[in-house]
């Protein structure tokens, strides 16, 4: 029998029960054979467990007479407790933020439309709901001096600095997410060109990106170094493929390093702001950090101040560029 028999006969026989922890396992099986990453599965389970916690302790009904009154009564206890899930976990010792709130409504909605689709429920309660209002926090991208800084803490001459020197240029270079860089590998990179091949963005979409003279001298410099058998383009230092955590720690040990907080996403907002500022348009930002929708590209317009609009005035000044009077 194939695994993707296997698979549907497994789907097929927890989404036959009620139960929410057994929808709950059909649903997370139902990503994984859409090719959802396992970032978003993970973030997934993680808020249907509370889910599932919560309706317990409150008595709630089975899923199916689960009503829009018991979502909104999920989301306040978020907003409002102190001490949530029984949990000795620091962030759960204060109320959720709105940003946070916003991502348990998306990742449920996504849950019972799911029900929805697959006729397990016949009033779905996110019809009744408006989606709550987000944090407007201001993205705040690396400042030159502290690029630099970064820069300065790993200029040595060993292979690991020429490394991080290269995972750091093509992260500010390409706004590339923390999951796509792992994946990159060595034919994903023509230097002929300038250009990276994604093959794994979010949502299974591959895209091309460019990188820049630095960023390519920088990769030029760690292939000639790069010792290991993989295909994969960054490797650590035993010569295997480089995986989440062990970028997301190198990252951190550099930004105490160089006395900078650092996380790759930090990187992603600066390529962003930066890019912006240097008088990149929007839509060709949205296609070159993968995103789905251009909502959520012009969050890093907000970023922008007085100053980046008077800059871009003096360069694209409307009258200025109609020719000569």
């Amino acid at each position: 029998m194939s695994k993707q028999v296997e698979d549907r006969l497994l789907y097929e026989s927890l989404v036959t029960t009620t139960s929410l922890e057994s929808l709950t396992k059909g649903y997370l099986l139902n990503c994984r054979t859409e090719n959802k990453s396992p970032k978003t599965i993970r973030g997934y389970e993680s808020v249907l467990k509370k889910f599932n916690w919560y309706c317990q302790q409150n008595d709630f009904p089975e899923i199916q007479k689960i009503t829009a009154v018991h979502i909104r009564h999920f989301l306040w206890y978020l907003g409002s407790e102190s001490n949530r899930w029984n949990s000795t976990n620091p962030s759960a010792r204060h109320p959720a933020s709105n940003t946070t709130i916003n991502d348990y409504f998306r990742a449920l909605r996504t849950f019972f439309n799911w029900l929805e689709r697959e006729e397990l429920i016949i009033d779905n309660p996110f019809r009744h709901l408006k989606t709550p209002k987000p944090d407007n926090k201001i993205i705040q991208a690396l400042t030159p001096a502290e690029v630099e800084r970064l820069f300065k803490a790993c200029s040595g001459k060993s292979m690991l600095d020429v490394r991080n020197r290269a995972i750091l240029s093509v992260f500010l270079d390409t706004g590339l997410r923390l999951s796509e860089l792992i994946n990159l590998t060595l034919d994903d990179v023509n230097m002929d060109d300038g250009s990276i091949l994604v093959r794994k963005g979010k949502g299974g979409k591959p895209r091309v990106v460019r990188i820049g003279n630095k960023a390519q001298k920088a990769l030029w410099k760690y292939t000639l170094h790069r010792k290991g058998n993989s295909n994969r383009l960054f490797l650590n230092r035993a010569g295997e493929p480089f995986d989440f955590y062990g970028v997301a720690i190198f990252l951190k040990r550099l930004g105490n390093k160089a006395k900078v907080k650092l996380h790759a996403h930090q990187l992603r907002h600066t390529f962003a702001i930066s890019f912006l500022r240097a008088g990149g348009d929007v839509f060709s930002l949205q296609y070159l950090l993968g995103h789905s929708t251009l909502q959520m590209t012009q969050r890093y317009l907000q970023s922008l101040n007085a100053n980046d609009a008077a800059n871009a005035h003096k360069k694209f000044s409307p009258l200025d560029n109609l020719g000569k009077w």
